[in-house]
């Protein structure tokens, strides 16, 4: 009889354990993935406000986004790197750590056009690292839920995006890619965004955060298609920071539901 009564609690503590275990492992997986997207906003977000600041544009309001993306990523990388457990992302976020010494170096020095290109060349390396452990950590079949909050996000890194390359082509890097990638962060946008505006939200958000967005889109588009001309930094600059505040709005909204 004891070994009749000690299975089923043996049974019991086991799957108790088992299934801690498991949400324990995707509450890691999700803070990382969390931080692994707000590195890749970053990655931009830096390039973008550096451009501005040495093109003499914006200066005091890009060094406010300069100063906090730097500590948004040092304070992302170490949240990784606290829980990280497979070799790859560890190594990853070593690769990540090594970048950003080598851009908080280049900050500290005048403004060249080589160091220019490094800021781009080791920013897109921040992207391609926090992306690859987006990719690990994100769910095979995500929920809904999930799956707009990656969207939103993945809207608020796109408006970086091309809001850094055109400040950047005014700084002098007109490489036809940098123009195609601004191109295609501006396509990638306007595709989301009409995802986004088929989602049923409660009326506090379709209509002061949703309308907004649509209402604006059409116009600021047109701005940052016009890369080659460069005539309006300071608009997109401007225009950025306006759709980047309605997309943290949804960021938020999102981030509830998905931590219900």
């Amino acid at each position: 009889m004891k070994h009749l009564t000690l299975k089923p609690l043996y049974l019991l503590i086991v799957v108790t354990l088992f299934g801690l275990h498991t949400a324990q492992a995707a509450n890691t997986s999700h803070i990382i993935l969390q931080n692994a997207e707000n590195i890749k906003i970053i990655s931009q977000s830096l390039a973008k406000n550096y451009f501005y600041i040495n093109q003499g544009i914006q200066i005091s309001s890009a060094k406010r986004g300069l100063k906090k993306d730097i500590f948004e990523l040092d304070r992302s990388i170490k949240i990784i790197g606290d829980n990280a457990k497979d070799q790859q992302t560890k190594d990853l976020i070593q690769f990540t750590i090594f970048s950003t010494e080598e851009l908080k170096d280049i900050l500290k020095e005048s403004y060249t056009p080589e160091n220019g290109g490094l800021i781009l060349d080791y920013t897109e390396a921040l992207l391609e690292s926090s992306d690859t452990i987006a990719k690990y950590q994100t769910p095979k079949n995500p929920s809904k839920d999930v799956e707009m909050l990656l969207m939103v996000v993945d809207m608020k890194y796109l408006l970086a995006r091309a809001a850094k390359y055109y400040i950047a082509f005014s700084a002098g890097f007109t490489d036809a890619v940098n123009v195609a990638q601004a191109n295609i962060a501006v396509d990638k946008f306007g595709k989301k965004l009409a995802k986004v505006e088929k989602y049923t939200y409660p009326p506090a958000i379709s209509k002061k955060v949703i309308r907004k967005l649509a209402r604006y889109w059409p116009s600021s588009k047109s701005f940052y298609r016009g890369i080659k001309k460069s005539e309006l930094p300071t608009i997109i600059f401007i225009s950025t920071k306006h759709m980047e505040r309605s997309i943290t709005k949804l960021i938020k909204y999102h981030q509830k539901l998905v931590n219900k």
